[in-house]
C-alpha cells in the first residue's frame, strides 16, 4: 500500500508539472496529462489503476460540466462550453481551459463513475464524448502511450472542430484567435 501511495504522489507531481507546462503555453502537453489521468483512474483486464490499488474508486470529483440538455432536434452542441471559458485577460485572449476555483461548498461533485462517464461534449446527435472517451483516445491513440493509425471518429471530430474566431480590439490593435483545440482545452480542464 505504501508503494501505491508513493506512486499516487508521483503521478500527482507529474500531473501538476504537465499542467504548469500547458498553462505556460505548450498546449500539446495535454496529451501527457491524459496519459497521467489514465494511470490514475482507468482499469482494464490487463492493468489496474492507482485508484483501484488504493481502494479509492469511491471518491467524488468536481463536475466542471453541467448536464447537456437535449433540444427539440435532439442536441445542443455548445452546452459543454464550461469545459473552457472565453478569457479577455490582459496577457492572454481566447478560449481557455476552465480553471476556476472549484470549492466543495459551491461546486457539484459526482461519484467517480458518473464523472468519468458524463457526456461533456455533444457536437451532433451522433458525436457525444465523455471524459473517459477523451482521455483514453488521447492516451491510447493520439500519442500519449500509443499512436494509432486512426483515431476514434468522435475524438477526431472534437480535435478538428473549429467553433470560429474571436476578435477584440485593445489599445487600438485588433487581435484575433481561432476557437479550436477543444480536445486539449478539455483535457486540461479535466485535470
Amino acid at each position: 500500500m505504501d508503494r501505491f501511495k508513493d506512486q499516487l504522489k508521483r503521478q500527482f507531481d507529474f500531473l501538476i508539472k504537465s499542467c504548469e507546462i500547458f498553462d505556460n503555453g505548450d498546449w500539446e502537453e495535454a496529451i501527457r496529462i491524459a496519459t497521467c489521468i489514465r494511470v490514475l483512474v482507468h482499469d482494464t483486464s490487463k492493468s489496474t489503476s492507482l485508484l483501484t490499488h488504493l481502494n479509492a474508486k469511491n471518491i467524488k470529483l468536481f463536475n466542471t460540466s453541467p448536464e447537456i440538455p437535449k433540444s427539440e432536434n435532439g442536441y445542443e452542441p455548445f452546452h459543454a462550453f464550461t469545459m473552457g471559458i472565453i478569457d479577455f485577460g490582459n496577457q492572454i485572449f481566447g478560449y481557455m481551459p476552465n480553471l476556476e476555483d472549484f470549492k466543495p461548498s459551491s461546486s457539484v461533485v459526482l461519484p467517480f463513475e458518473d464523472w468519468w462517464n458524463q457526456i461533456v461534449w455533444r457536437l451532433s446527435p451522433e458525436c457525444e464524448l465523455t471524459r473517459k472517451r477523451i482521455i483514453l483516445s488521447a492516451a491510447n491513440q493520439d500519442g500519449g502511450a500509443h499512436v494509432d493509425a486512426k483515431l476514434n471518429s468522435d475524438y477526431e471530430d472534437l480535435s478538428q472542430y473549429k467553433v470560429g474566431t474571436l476578435t477584440c480590439k485593445t489599445e487600438g490593435k485588433r487581435i484575433s484567435m481561432d476557437v479550436d483545440k477543444l480536445h486539449l482545452i478539455t483535457i486540461r480542464t479535466i485535470a
